[in-house]
């Protein structure tokens, strides 16, 4: 290894050693191949910070920061939370369910409801604020770009605990098809069962064989959406443009204590299952990304494909911290290192590796060249147009 080369910290199952850049990036080409492939994003990858500047969606502690900027006079039980709760919006959250739950017994604080849809509001607004991020949008797109592979027969399941909608932004701009288990034009309805269909590239029924599509991918919310809303027994979707227009009940999981009690309830039953069926195919890949193994529900069934001699798990994420007090503290990534299974890969480095934008840059395949030709010529027709639509009205007389 070069002296000049990136150090990247390799974990198979217990086991550590310093691998260099080029090895590591063909672990990860050899997983991107395998033809049931799923991709765990978590709350890491609707972050991006730009001179240590928040410019997409912080995780909860960043949430936190912003919370108590905006509403300095939140109180709970007249007592300021500022340096409460960890300084962490899923622990306040928890905390104010718990005294909702307290109230059901002797009323201690009769404004905890309206307290707590200040916060489930508050973390709207941030999400449909933090879509605004080119930068984010761009790396989604590269990301999209560089898992296509002609020879793949399935579609890679894309797997996200975020309600935000970056996924399906870099999708659509690039005119990709997915499935989110959503039907229908004037009003899209909830549908597990479209996540059983495939798009092929020819409908001649004459042919005894058809292709799938090459850009083809399941997209599973398994925490709800902004986009998501109820309306009695129904889920619907609405357009970015609409979410703030609806007056319909948003359809999130938030973080909460009755988190794991919620995906029981529809939709999430269904998308969990799905998860779960995904992963108990043979030879089954799970890729995870800026998740940090907090969800039990999640973990439970991540952990119990272990089960299953062929599935293989490769995990993006640091295994340790170093805490105020300069001591070194194991993530929960950590306690799964611990379990010592060669077919867990966990990968990390002192230079952020695991992030995802650099995962996306360093570490994944480069984008076919004749994707890249063709997204080159739609990009420069999308610009001739856009040009033509701002002075078309200049020219007409």
């Amino acid at each position: 290894m070069s002296q000049f080369e990136e150090k990247i910290n390799y974990y198979q199952g217990a086991n550590k050693a310093e691998k260099p850049l080029s090895e590591v990036q063909k672990t990860i080409a050899q997983a991107m191949q395998m033809e049931n492939l799923s991709i765990l994003m978590g709350a890491g990858c609707s972050s991006f910070r730009i001179s240590d500047k928040e410019e997409a969606i912080s995780t909860m502690s960043g949430l936190f920061e912003d919370f108590i900027e905006q509403h300095q006079d939140f109180k709970i039980l007249g007592v300021s939370i500022e340096d409460k709760v960890n300084q962490n919006l899923e622990e306040l959250m928890d905390f104010m369910n718990a005294l909702r739950q307290v109230n059901h017994i002797k009323e201690i604080d009769d404004e905890i409801d309206n307290k707590i849809n200040i916060v489930k509001e508050f973390i709207t607004d941030k999400i449909t604020q933090g879509m605004n991020c080119s930068e984010l949008s761009e790396i989604y797109k590269k990301f999209y770009l560089k898992t296509i592979s002609s020879s793949r027969k399935s579609p890679i399941n894309i797997v996200t605990t975020n309600y935000d909608m970056y996924n399906e932004r870099a999708l659509d701009e690039l005119n990709f098809i997915y499935n989110n288990g959503f039907t229908g034009s004037y009003r899209r309805t909830f549908n597990p069962n479209i996540y059983k269909y495939m798009y092929v590239d020819n409908m001649n029924l004459n042919k005894d064989i058809w292709n799938r599509v090459d850009h083809f991918y399941n997209l599973y919310k398994i925490h709800g959406s902004i986009s998501w809303k109820k309306s009695e027994d129904n889920i619907y979707e609405v357009s970015m443009n609409e979410i703030d227009k609806s007056s319909l009940e948003n359809v999130m999981i938030y973080p909460t204590p009755l988190k794991d009690r919620s995906t029981l309830m529809v939709p999430y039953t269904d998308l969990m299952r799905s998860f779960q069926d995904n992963l108990t195919q043979k030879n089954s890949v799970l890729i995870t990304l800026g998740y940090s193994f907090g969800d039990d529900h999640i973990n439970r069934i991540i952990l119990n494909n272990l089960s299953i001699p062929s599935f293989r798990l490769i995990i993006l994420g640091e295994t340790d911290y170093i805490n105020d007090d300069s001591e070194e503290i194991e993530t929960n990534i950590g306690k799964i290192r611990n379990m010592d299974d060669s077919r867990i890969t966990i990968i990390n480095s002192n230079d952020k590796i695991h992030y995802f934008n650099n995962f996306v840059e360093k570490l994944m395949p480069a984008i076919p060249s004749e994707e890249e030709e063709k997204q080159k010529i739609s990009d420069q027709i999308s610009k001739v147009f856009s040009d033509l639509s701002e002075s078309g009205g200049k020219n007409n007389g």
